[in-house]
């Protein structure tokens, strides 16, 4: 869904500048952990990094224990911040977009922020929670690099991730392979579908920059909070 070609550099524009904050998380990964930092699907001659943001969530492998981290990567100062008070905007088209197309599912998550909030446990975090201005738990950052086919594991098949694509590139494409949907991934679109069921990838960029916003929920934290994961969307809920 292209957002409004009035709208369009507006919103990009705040999002490129915003990003620019977190260009010390922004390099290439020196090591292969998956194909998610295999240096084979990056630009060569361009920057590229591929940076995972979170206010709170689980450790990996201790999903029961409950125990909370933010990733070692980012300090909750400087740079992090400015990000945020700068993407405040673009978290609101973001919301809005969920609040239209699952509103189901923004309801869950709204009440999921509410909970942490209120958990006197989890007091330490409050602040970061705070701070964070959208109602998905993390944010991927995706830049230069090209996606292989692929499914987003330790989701929930039922909700739908956000992917925001915004640069000066002129030449991406968007495949859904099941649903034989091969799209020109432009600057400015927007798509919800879930990253779990279908099977999606998106092909590199020969010129430009390219910066891709995967916005997502991990279902960890809907149970810590005792919050329902949800049902399907459906047509009468979009359509009133």
């Amino acid at each position: 869904m292209p957002l409004r070609k009035g709208n369009t550099k507006i919103v990009q524009d705040a999002i490129r500048k915003a990003t620019d904050y977190l260009k010390s998380a922004l390099s290439k990964p020196k090591q292969a952990k998956g194909w998610r930092t295999n240096v084979r699907y990056y630009t060569s001659d361009a920057d590229g990094g591929v940076p995972n943001v979170s206010p709170a969530w689980h450790a990996q492998a201790h999903e029961a224990n409950l125990v909370w981290a933010t990733p070692s990567l980012w300090h909750w100062d400087g740079p992090v911040q400015e990000w945020l008070r700068d993407s405040k905007t673009s978290f609101k088209l973001v919301d809005a977009l969920l609040a239209a197309v699952h509103p189901k599912l923004y309801r869950h998550s709204s009440a999921v922020h509410k909970q942490l909030l209120a958990d006197e446990e989890i007091v330490d975090l409050h602040e970061l929670i705070k701070d964070w201005l959208t109602v998905f738990t993390a944010i991927y950052v995706v830049h230069n690099r090209e996606t292989p086919f692929h499914h987003d594991s330790k989701l929930v098949p039922q909700w739908y991730d956000l992917f925001l694509s915004v640069g000066s590139y002129t030449d991406t494409i968007l495949e859904l392979p099941a649903l034989s949907i091969c799209a020109c991934y432009m600057p400015g679109t927007a798509t919800l579908f879930s990253g779990l069921l279908l099977r999606h990838g998106v092909s590199a960029v020969d010129q430009g920059d390219h910066i891709g916003y995967v916005c997502y929920m991990r279902p960890s934290v809907f149970h810590f909070t005792s919050i329902s994961l949800g049902k399907w969307v459906e047509y009468t809920e979009t359509s009133t």
